[in-house]
């Protein structure tokens, strides 16, 4: 029997590697995410830049106006608030300017254009103040000054510098808009497509991984199988050996006794006689009785110790042993798919038994039935128990062979008693064995409806006396598992 192993997927030795190339993929995307960040951080703060200048002015351009309608309302009226309102707005021009030189000052063309401003403005306010100096009482200078500044034109020049400088401005607001609009949208996308690639690859790394550890499990229990069918094979080979030494004692402590007859008749004989040489041929007589005896009680002592049965014994799971053995014999039927159904009762699950040898007694029966049925058209094998007298569970085995043979339906327990062309016939002389000494007994019986039926007994690990007949009516109670072997 050749040991069954899988080999795992090579693919699946480069998990671990999948997955350090994952985390350097995921340490790559933040990388990159902290860069388009500080890009964008740029971007916005350009356009925050750019928007705080044209709010600079905007507010000079207002301060203008107000510091124009406060001279002409002044001039009007007289009135000391539209003086202070003009004061407040000459304060705060100066105040704007500064802040928008500022603003601008890593621009010299820009610069260029705020002292070109400021010279407009200086000169604009500077009539404005005379004329709010001269008042209503001096309205004919004052008129003179205003008639002065609309030749000189400087509220146009001023208003004129401010629409080219904002403008300007918007313009290169509309262009920072843009690429920041266009950073933000590729940004977006490098991190998406890193993010769906990392997940992809952080997925099929979790997959072959998963898949390792699969193939180690199914190795690993490959490996228990071996060992399994290692340690059949060893006690197969041990109880086999001593079927035969029991049988050869058997057979040779016959015509061992007949020899021993034979040589004390032959003694008795020659003493009767008158041979010169009696006396030496009696004592060699006598020697070969006493070898003969001696022979005899060896094979008596070597009949006794494969005689005795003691096993190792402990608590183990009748289903547990029936599975096993399952896996065991069902190398057998690759190319003959067998229908299994194993309906074990679970109130009588744990057996005191030696469980390699109990173990041995199943995939005898097992591997039988599958042969037996190899050529039917009908392959079911059924594998049930119930709980029995005396703290003992029954086994049945089942299956819808052709039967037992008439030819050795009497003696299908003795040693070398088979039908097989390449058996040997110790397989259920064995297993008569294993389960006597286990202190059950085995039965064959062949049904009306055709097929083989195996029965035998353990022993119950709780040593419960009898059985419950709800145990048995009861059918969500039992155990049941239905699978095709082979298939």
């Amino acid at each position: 029997m050749m040991p069954m192993t899988r080999k795992p997927l090579a693919t699946a030795t480069h998990a671990p590697l999948l997955l350090g190339a994952t985390l350097l993929l995921f340490i790559v995307i933040a990388g990159a995410l902290f860069l388009n960040l500080m890009r964008l951080r740029d971007s916005f703060s350009w356009v925050q830049h750019t928007n705080d200048v044209l709010l600079s002015l905007s507010g000079i351009q207002r301060a203008v106006l107000e510091a124009e309608t406060n001279e002409r309302g002044y001039l009007l009226t007289g009135i000391d608030s539209y003086s202070d309102g003009y004061r407040h707005a000459h304060d705060s021009l100066g105040s704007r300017l500064d802040s928008l030189r500022a603003l601008v000052g890593d621009n010299s063309a820009h610069v260029a254009r705020v002292d070109e401003l400021r010279l407009y403005v200086d000169m604009r306010t500077a009539q404005l103040g005379r004329v709010v100096e001269l008042g209503p009482e001096r309205m004919r200078e004052a008129l003179d000054i205003l008639e002065q500044a609309r030749t000189d034109r400087l509220t146009e020049r001023v208003e004129a510098s401010l629409t080219a400088f904002t403008r300007v401005e918007q313009a290169l607001l509309t262009e920072r808009m843009l690429k920041h609009d266009s950073e933000s949208l590729a940004a977006a996308l490098i991190t998406a497509c890193l993010l769906i690639l990392a997940v992809a690859s952080a997925a099929i790394a979790a997959f072959l991984l998963e898949h390792q550890r699969a193939a180690a499990r199914q190795q690993e229990a490959d490996q228990r199988l071996q060992s399994l069918q290692a340690e059949l094979m060893r006690v197969a080979r041990l109880s086999t050996m001593g079927e035969m030494s029991s049988a050869l004692a058997h057979e040779l402590n016959q015509p061992l006794g007949a020899i021993t007859n034979y040589v004390q008749g032959s003694r008795r004989l020659i003493e009767a006689s008158s041979h010169p040489d009696k006396a030496k041929i009696g004592a060699a007589l006598d020697k070969a009785a006493q070898q003969t005896l001696r022979a005899g009680a060896v094979i008596q002592r070597l009949r006794d110790f494969v005689g005795r049965g003691e096993t190792d014994k402990s608590i183990e799971s009748l289903r547990a042993i029936a599975e096993d053995a399952l896996s065991l014999a069902s190398v057998v039927t690759r190319d003959r798919p067998v229908d299994v159904s194993l309906a074990l009762d679970p109130t009588a699950d744990r057996v005191l038994v030696d469980k390699v040898q109990v173990q041995q007694v199943f995939l005898n029966l097992i591997r039988n039935a599958f042969e037996a049925m190899r050529d039917e058209p009908e392959r079911r094998l059924r594998i049930s128990s119930r709980p029995a007298a005396s703290g003992m569970v029954e086994i049945v085995v089942s299956d819808t062979g052709p039967g037992l043979d008439a030819q050795i339906n009497d003696r299908m327990f003795q040693p070398f008693a088979t039908t097989k062309a390449d058996g040997m016939g110790i397989g259920l002389s064995i297993s008569q064995t294993i389960v006597q000494a286990h202190g059950g007994s085995i039965t064959a019986s062949t049904p009306a409806e055709g097929g083989t039926v195996f029965s035998f007994t353990l022993p119950r690990a709780d040593n419960s006396d009898g059985h419950r007949e709800t145990d048995a009516a009861d059918p969500q109670r039992s155990i049941c598992l239905r699978a095709k072997i082979g298939s």
